[in-house]
C-alpha cells in the first residue's frame, strides 16, 4: 500500500502541485511567490569563496532545514565544522525566510533552495553538489527526495524528530506515505521514547534512536556566548524581575491589567514584543500610560527607573534578557500558539504560558515537573492568575537563586544531543 501511495504522490500529486504553482504564481505574493521563484531559478549562494567544482569534489555535508528548523541544525552544523573543518556544508531550505539566517551562519559554505519534488530536478541537484550525506532537521522529509537520494547511495538521517501520537502524518493515507519515506532513511533520531512509540505502528526498518533535541544545545551555546546588553540596565540582585517575551497584542491584553494591579509592588518588568513595529510599540506605550504605568524603550533610554516597564524595541536579544529575570511569561500563548520556552527554561526561570501552548513539547512536558518553584511551567488563563503567581514568587524572592539552579540542572539534562547524533552518523559514513 505504501508503494502505491508513493507512486500516486510522485506521478500525480507532486507534478500537479508544480503545474498549479506555475499557473497561479502571478497571483501569489510574499513568501509563497518568493519560494516558487527561488525553486524555479534553482537559487543558491556560495559563501566560502570556493567554486562549485571544489565544493562538489570535497563532498559536502547536506543538511535540509525547512525554515525555523535551522535552529535545530545550528549546533549540528557547528559541530561538523569543528570535527571536519575542511568539509563543506550545504544547507537547503523550503521557506525563503531562512535565507537571512543562513546568510549569517559563518559555518555554512553554500545555501540553496530545495528543488521541486520532481525526480529529474533532484537528480540534477545531487549530481551538481555530490553530497556525502543528507541530514533532515526535525521535519520536512520529502518522499521523492529520499527516494532519489537513496538510489544515489547517499546515507540519510533525520534528527530531533518528533511524532505526536495524533500527528496527521500517522493517520489515513498519509501514514503510508510517511512509512515509505521514513523507510528510506538510514537512521531516525527521535527526541524522546514517546516519539518512538508513536512510530511503532508504521513498522519501520531503520533504527529508531532516542538522541534528544539538538535545539537545547543551541540554546545553551547561546547562553554561553551571549550578545552584549546595555550594562546600565542590569538589575541589582535585590530586584525582582519579571519578563514577558515574544508577546502579541492578545498576550498584552492579559498582561497589562495584571501589571496595573501590581504597580505598587516592587517588580521590575520587561516586555519584549514579538513584533517591534512602530505601530505596535506606540499602541503598547499608549495602553501602559492609560493604566498609569511608566515605561522606557530599551534603545532610547539611558537608565531603567525603578517601577518603569522596560520595552524591548529590538530583536535578537531575548535569550540574553531572560538571564536578567526571575520569572517569565512566554507569548503567543493567548493567541494561536506559544513561542519557544526553551530559552527561558535554560536560563533557570519558572515559566508561565497561556492556554494556547499545546504546540510546544517543553511547555507540556515541564508542567509535570515539580521543584521548589512548584511546576516549572505553569498555565495561566487570566490576568488574575498572573497576579497570583507573581505575588507568590515575590514572597519567595529569597529562594529564587536556589529555584533557578534547580531548573538549570533539570534542563541541563537535555545537553549533548548533537554529539549523540553525529557519533552515530560516523558509523554510517564509514
Amino acid at each position: 500500500m505504501s508503494l502505491f501511495v508513493f507512486y500516486f504522490y510522485k506521478l500525480v500529486l507532486a507534478p500537479l502541485a508544480y503545474v498549479l504553482m506555475q499557473i497561479f504564481r502571478p497571483l501569489f505574493k510574499g513568501k509563497l511567490r518568493e519560494m516558487i521563484e527561488d525553486k524555479n531559478r534553482g537559487l543558491y549562494k556560495i559563501k566560502s569563496g570556493e567554486t562549485e567544482q571544489t565544493i562538489a569534489g570535497a563532498r559536502p555535508y547536506w543538511i535540509h532545514a525547512a525554515s525555523g528548523e535551522i535552529e535545530y541544525a545550528r549546533p549540528v552544523i557547528r559541530e561538523i565544522k569543528r570535527q571536519h573543518p575542511q568539509a563543506p556544508i550545504l544547507v537547503t531550505y523550503s521557506s525563503p525566510s531562512a535565507k537571512k539566517i543562513l546568510e549569517g551562519l559563518a559555518d555554512v559554505d553554500v545555501w540553496a533552495a530545495l528543488p521541486w519534488e520532481l525526480d529529474f530536478l533532484i537528480t540534477r541537484f545531487i549530481k551538481k553538489w555530490n553530497p556525502r550525506v543528507l541530514l533532515f532537521a526535525r521535519t520536512d522529509v520529502w518522499p521523492v527526495l529520499v527516494s532519489v537520494a537513496k538510489k544515489e547511495h547517499i546515507p540519510l538521517a533525520l534528527f530531533s524528530a518528533t511524532f505526536a501520537d495524533n500527528s496527521s502524518r500517522l493517520k489515513g493515507l498519509t501514514r503510508y506515505l510517511t512509512q515509505y519515506t521514513l523507510n528510506h532513511l538510514s537512521e531516525i533520531h527521535c527526541v524522546s521514547a514517546e516519539d518512538i512509540q508513536s512510530l511503532q505502528s508504521l513498522e519501520l526498518q531503520p533504527p529508531l534512536l532516542v538522541s534528544g533535541d539538538t535545539r537545547f544545545d543551541q540554546v545553551f551555546h547561546r547562553l554561553e556566548n551571549p550578545k552584549t546588553l546595555k550594562s546600565e540596565f542590569i538589575p541589582s540582585p535585590e530586584d525582582f524581575v519579571f519578563i514577558a517575551g515574544s508577546t502579541w497584542p492578545e498576550d498584552e491584553a492579559v498582561l497589562l491589567p495584571a501589571l496595573e494591579k501590581l504597580k505598587n509592588v516592587h517588580i521590575q518588568v520587561i516586555i519584549a514584543p514579538h513584533e517591534t513595529t512602530s505601530s505596535h510599540l506606540e499602541k503598547l506605550e499608549k495602553e501602559l500610560s492609560q493604566r498609569g504605568l511608566r515605561y522606557v524603550r530599551y534603545s532610547q533610554a539611558q537608565i531603567w527607573p525603578a517601577g518603569s516597564v522596560l520595552i524591548i524595541d529590538q530583536v535578537g536579544i531575548l535569550a540574553e534578557l531572560y538571564t536578567w529575570a526571575d520569572i517569565a511569561f512566554v507569548g503567543g500563548s493567548f493567541r494561536k500558539q506559544v513561542h519557544s520556552v526553551m530559552e527561558a527554561l535554560a536560563a533557570g526561570l519558572p515559566v508561565m504560558v497561556g492556554p494556547q501552548h499545546r504546540n510546544n513539547r517543553e511547555a507540556l512536558y515541564y508542567q509535570k515537573k515539580n521543584y521548589s518553584s512548584g511546576m516549572i511551567v505553569q498555565v495561566i488563563h487570566s490576568s488574575d492568575d498572573l497576579v497570583v503567581l507573581l505575588q507568590r514568587m515575590k514572597k519567595r524572592q529569597d529562594q529564587i537563586p536556589h529555584i533557578k539552579e534547580e531548573i538549570r540542572a533539570e534542563i541541563g539534562k537535555n545537553r549533548n544531543s548533537t554529539t549523540r547524533v553525529l557519533s552515530s552518523l560516523d558509523k554510517i559514513l564509514k
